[in-house]
């Protein structure tokens, strides 16, 4: 159950991130948000770097492909906090960012040959749905 643990942590640390980065984006530019933010990512990247130096060797193709995984996800975070900076709303811009895994499982279909259940797909219409009824706004 470790990774239950890891799980909600995930979801305590990234709850509060949300309302922080909406926060910052308010009282600072978007640049500048950026860079701190991922300042913080630095300086954690090298803690780990530290402690696991002796397993990071990995042949060419596949640190690559590690590298833009980073890349993907540090452009989908710029795109976050300039969303978040032009006067998205937090309780719109987040949980409509958070459905990056309904596209994972439908991207995973295609590209890792994997299937995806009537559950998955129930799952990912009904997170559609919710994310409709979230950035609804009566007039």
């Amino acid at each position: 159950m470790k990774w239950l643990t890891y799980a909600l942590l995930c979801l305590l640390f990234w709850g509060v991130w949300g309302v922080v980065l909406k926060y910052v984006s308010a009282r600072l530019a978007w640049y500048q948000v950026y860079v701190l933010a991922n300042a913080a990512v630095v300086a954690v990247t090298l803690l780990v770097a530290y402690k696991y130096s002796d397993g990071l060797s990995a042949g060419p193709s596949v640190a690559l492909l590690a590298f833009t995984a980073g890349l993907l996800g540090t452009a989908g975070y710029l795109f976050l906090i300039l969303s978040l900076a032009s006067g998205g709303q937090a309780s719109v811009v987040i949980p409509l960012t958070a459905l990056y895994p309904a596209l994972t499982a439908v991207l995973s279909i295609f590209v890792l040959r994997e299937g995806i259940s009537a559950y998955k797909v129930l799952g990912i219409v009904l997170a559609v749905i919710a994310i409709m009824l979230l950035s609804y706004e009566s007039s």
